[in-house]
């Protein structure tokens, strides 16, 4: 059964490892229950981080990520459904992995 705070909870941990907070700060944006809501804000908050920092190859896997996921900007996951977000999941910690 899908339940969208698993994966929620994957990109709250990889937030709060990035930004060196805990859920609460940062406007609630590292917090599993607003990343459930609003995934792609979360993730794109997060390369927005290291977007001017980057070398252009990485800025390209932002920019391709970004218009891959760009239609489920406002959605909640599960709104977007599993197989997507698991893919949204996977693709983020992927680049994340890399930078």
């Amino acid at each position: 059964m899908f339940d969208p705070k698993e994966y929620a909870y994957q990109i709250e941990v990889t937030l709060q490892a990035i930004f060196k907070c805990n859920k609460f700060e940062l406007g609630g944006i590292a917090d599993a229950n607003f990343i459930a809501k609003y995934p792609f804000i979360a993730i794109a908050f997060a390369f927005g981080n290291y977007y001017n920092k980057v070398d252009p190859t990485f800025k390209e896997k932002i920019e391709e990520f970004l218009s891959v996921f760009y239609l489920d900007m406002g959605k909640s996951m599960e709104e977007i459904g599993e197989e997507r977000v698991k893919k949204l999941v996977e693709d983020f910690k992927e680049i994340i992995a890399t930078i």
